[in-house]
């Protein structure tokens, strides 16, 4: 009997790659949206001192361009804050997007792999069949064999 052979095995071995390809997308995602998220919490963080630092100023005569300077500063980092969660939000429904992906590309994988599941199932009991049938072949002609060698010893 011929060896197991599945018919769609390359087009398997290719949707195994595209799904590799797509959890790597994923996973530079994850990894900008890390970065992202460090980056924001660097910001916030700037934002935190900021104010700490003008509370300690607060008692002190400081120069009206200072505050100017510290009120724009601080504008800037709201700003930045911002558009770092805007950022962040994209990211996020972009890795939703390559999630989505990475889900259809799984369930077609799979079910090319529940095919050859299927198929492999079935030649292995081809196989068994086959296999078994030999093996009485073998037991039946020993028997006549041993059958005849003791019809020829007798006579």
């Amino acid at each position: 009997m011929q060896r197991f052979r599945f018919r769609l095995e390359s087009i398997l071995d290719i949707k195994k790659r595209v799904e590799e390809e797509i959890k790597k997308e994923l996973s530079r995602k994850n990894g900008e949206i890390a970065i992202a998220r460090r980056r924001h919490g660097e910001i916030i963080a700037t934002m935190d001192s900021l104010l700490s630092e003008e509370k300690l100023q607060r008692n002190s005569r400081i120069s009206l361009l200072a505050v100017r300077a510290s009120l724009s500063y601080h504008i800037y980092l709201k700003k930045d804050a911002g558009d770092a969660l805007l950022a962040i939000e994209n990211l996020e429904r972009e890795r939703e997007t390559i999630r989505v992906r990475l889900t259809m590309a799984r369930k077609e994988t799979r079910v090319l792999e529940i095919l050859r599941e299927k198929k492999y199932a079935q030649w292995l009991k081809e196989f068994r069949t086959e296999e078994q049938k030999f093996a009485d072949d073998v037991s039946q002609k020993g028997y006549i064999r041993k059958m005849l060698s003791a019809v020829r010893t007798e006579a």
